[in-house]
């Protein structure tokens, strides 16, 4: 019985472009791809795009679907993503003196002093001390805080449960405004959502970078977080983050960041 088609994303060794390719074996992936990217299928094989290890028929089967693969024909290699950097780095090199005046045009143009607040704002974030986490590591972070918070993590989990309190008061008196006849049905509603709150200790691992369930926390590791965008988009189209495990300052903006939008 032939084995059910799965869906991957396939690129050439020399582009960027990503086609969306399925298959149900090896050979079958491969002789689409190589049909598709106009390449010989004698020579030519398929590796991981991530670290250039070149599959076979019982590492195919256990890929998951919409792995990335680079299909490479006779003579090429790939050492994974190593290899587009060095593509670039490349470019650069070759391209220099076009670079370089293009640079020069960024910081003298009418969106100059935009450019170089940006450029101000990443270098002050990336200077910053933010894989410091416990008080004595980063004194600054912790200026105009309670004594009894000994880690940033602590902090930004107590920041979320306060948070998630504030949002429930508001819920709650906004009770006088309901109609009379549905008074009981939104106090019983409301009293559910606390329980429900409570038990779970009101998500304060939203904003704990060293929470393990990487699904229960909105940041990174590093304690990065984004906007995910008005609430009819898909995501935030300004790509605003924020860390506020970085620097005093940072901390301070994000208790008047809306996760939702800016």
């Amino acid at each position: 019985m032939a084995e059910p088609l799965r869906p991957f994303r396939l690129r050439g060794c020399g582009s960027p472009q990503k086609f969306g390719v399925a298959a149900g074996s090896l050979r079958g992936l491969l002789r689409k791809g190589c049909r598709l990217l106009q390449l010989p299928l004698p020579g030519s094989r398929l590796c991981l795009y991530e670290d250039g290890t070149e599959l076979t028929e019982s590492y195919f089967r256990a890929l998951p679907p919409q792995t990335e693969l680079v299909l490479l024909g006779p003579g090429e290699s790939w050492r994974g993503c190593a290899s587009d950097i060095e593509r670039l780095l490349a470019a650069f090199c070759s391209q220099q003196d076009a670079v370089v005046e293009a640079a020069r045009r960024l910081l003298t143009d009418e969106r100059a002093p935009h450019r170089q607040k940006l450029l101000a704002d990443l270098i002050h974030n990336l200077s910053e001390n933010i894989l410091a986490e416990d008080k004595e590591d980063d004194k600054k972070w912790f200026e105009g805080l309670e004594s009894r918070f000994k880690n940033k993590s602590s902090y930004l989990r107590h920041s979320c449960e306060s948070r998630m309190r504030g949002y429930m008061r508001e819920v709650s008196g906004f009770i006088s405004n309901v109609h009379p006849a549905a008074q009981d049905a939104y106090r019983g509603i409301i009293e559910l959502m606390a329980d429900k709150l409570k038990s779970v200790k009101y998500n304060g691992c939203y904003f704990d970078r060293r929470e393990e369930e990487e699904a229960a926390r909105l940041c990174t590791a590093e304690g990065w977080f984004s906007c995910q965008g008005p609430f009819d988009k898909d995501d935030c189209p300004c790509k605003h983050s924020i860390n506020p495990y970085s620097n005093r300052e940072s901390r301070i903006l994000f208790s008047t960041w809306n996760l939702d939008h800016m």
